[in-house]
């Protein structure tokens, strides 16, 4: 398995765990489909990254789910166009916190009552997280509904009402004291080489 210096959150990636390298360095294995990488970086800095990637910073991402009624541990949205919400283990401060593509979880129990909870992936993989279940089963459900509420927002858009009328072409000019106006009486060679 190679050795990457950084690593960006893509679909594919369910998991990013803490992993202690031989010399005690802290660093993530990174769990995906169909492989596994090890990374230098912890978990948090690529969630940061990944982040940074594409458009937006952590913190940026993390005080809208909080401005949007997740406050404690909230769900951080990676990418909304590609739908990358992961939850995390525990509270973000702790180099041991593992971080998990909602996505991606199918399904989780407790193990033998010792304070783990035992997740099942998409892929048919487990990861045992030192958590109880019940926390865990309300992260996951608040990521689900974050999710939803940020592809609602975005789909609001993409129904577009037929009924509306063509917007009648008008020139919008620009006026000597820096503002502008618009002008709807445009002559009929403008409106030809508007309908083109």
């Amino acid at each position: 398995m190679k050795l990457l210096h950084q690593y960006i959150i893509r679909p594919e990636t369910m998991a990013l765990l803490p992993y202690c390298f031989s010399d005690g360095s802290l660093g993530t294995l990174v769990i995906e489909e169909t492989r596994e990488h090890y990374v230098v970086e912890s978990p948090k800095t690529i969630v940061e990254k990944s982040c940074g990637y594409y458009g937006s910073t952590y913190k940026g991402r993390k005080k809208i789910a909080i401005e949007m009624g997740y406050k404690s541990m909230p769900p951080i949205c990676v990418c909304g166009e590609l739908g990358i919400v992961f939850i995390s283990s525990m509270t973000e401060r702790s180099d041991r916190c593992a971080w998990i593509a909602f996505i991606h979880v199918r399904q989780w129990r407790e193990v033998d009552k010792k304070n783990k909870v035992a997740v099942s992936l998409t892929n048919g993989q487990i990861i045992e997280l030192p958590m109880n279940p019940g926390p865990f089963s309300g992260r996951v459900m608040r990521a689900m509904q974050y999710r939803h509420q940020l592809r609602e927002r975005i789909s609001s858009y993409n129904t577009v009402d037929k009924s509306e009328k063509k917007m009648i072409p008008k020139k919008i000019g620009f006026k000597s004291n820096g503002t502008y106006s618009i002008d709807s009486n445009l002559s009929e060679d403008e409106l030809i080489e508007n309908e083109t």
